[in-house]
């Protein structure tokens, strides 16, 4: 009998030193929390080698079953940007099958200049409001980097802190609020996909 564990890893860890290999069977085994600093570490480090590209010619999938996120963004551009966000967006790719610890629910490109929205915001109970909020969020990284980076990491996307300019507007979402508040209060059934 095989009691072994099976992972599929991404190519980044292909040459990993001893130390991220020993964090990987931790993390793996025990959902180790110094083992998880290591990895991201490693991992945040070698960024730049991921591939992020769509391949040429194939856009971004943006009506979904609930929502048609190109609609979003074009009613929120006018309304709050003036039209000038100048980005694609759509879903993201569906994850695939597994118990998830984490979601990332949507976020900006500057390298791409895009935005992608997790596809298990697009069922029908969830509410338009938090669509919108986490498209016009997104559209705030769009709009701010145009003007000067903010709120942006070193790879382009939303960074961990926001910036005050960057919370001075993002209150401008009327339903901000309560959108933040079912995303907490739903994010387990969220990861469930």
């Amino acid at each position: 009998m095989d009691l072994g564990l099976r992972l599929r890893l991404h190519h980044l860890f292909l040459e990993a030193p001893d130390d991220v290999v020993q964090a990987i069977a931790l993390y793996a085994a025990r959902s180790d929390a110094s083992a998880a600093e290591r990895l991201e570490s490693y991992a945040s480090e070698r960024q730049g080698l991921v591939r992020r590209e769509r391949r040429p010619g194939k856009p971004l999938r943006s009506r979904g079953r609930c929502f048609d996120l190109r609609a979003v963004l074009a009613r929120l551009n006018a309304e709050g940007f003036d039209g000038r966000v100048a980005v694609d967006i759509g879903w993201a790719r569906r994850p695939s099958k597994g118990r998830r610890r984490s979601i990332h629910l949507g976020g900006y490109d500057a390298r791409l200049r895009e935005i992608r929205i997790h596809p298990a915001l697009d069922r029908p109970h969830v509410p338009a409001f938090v669509v919108d909020y986490l498209v016009f969020h997104s559209m705030l990284h769009a709009d701010l980097h145009e003007e000067d980076g903010d709120g942006l990491d070193s790879e382009g996307r939303c960074a961990r802190g926001h910036s005050e300019a960057f919370l001075r507007q993002e209150d401008t979402f009327p339903l901000r609020d309560a959108a933040q508040r079912w995303l907490q209060d739903n994010h387990t059934s969220l990861l469930r996909g």
